[in-house]
């Protein structure tokens, strides 16, 4: 397998390549990133089968495994909102709720854009093939 990278797009005669050069070069990324995806998946299933095997055979806790640390922790528990809210609405249990804001796209359309723009934050732009 070839893991060497693919080198960036880089000019011609001072001037920009040209829009084939850059097919191919965005072609062969493309490419790239979809095998490199194909083995992350591989051997994320490997380490959930693995994990699986582990929480199977030990009960939470720490454990030496050479020289790493294994930690089996138990699962993280939450409240069932809907069965919750069901059994316990807001108004007869106000003191077992918290105000917090709706959505970005409900207060846009409540308040405006602008009125909102400060308050609002954007994850870091990302690129998907498939």
């Amino acid at each position: 397998m070839n893991t060497a990278p693919i080198p960036a797009c880089t000019l011609v005669d001072g001037e920009p390549d040209d829009g084939l050069r850059r097919q191919r070069l965005l072609n062969a990324q493309a490419k790239r990133i979809s095998i490199l995806q194909e083995e992350i998946a591989t051997r994320q299933e490997e380490v959930e089968r693995l994990k699986a095997q582990i929480l199977d055979s030990h009960a939470p806790g720490t454990y030496q495994a050479g020289g790493l640390k294994v930690q089996v922790k138990p699962g993280s528990r939450r409240v069932d909102a809907a069965r919750f809210m069901k059994t316990y609405p807001a108004d007869k249990y106000p003191n077992a709720y918290q105000l917090k804001p709706k959505p970005l796209s409900q207060l846009e359309r409540l308040l405006t854009a602008d009125a909102v723009a400060a308050y609002a934050v954007s994850a870091k732009p990302t690129v998907v093939v498939s």
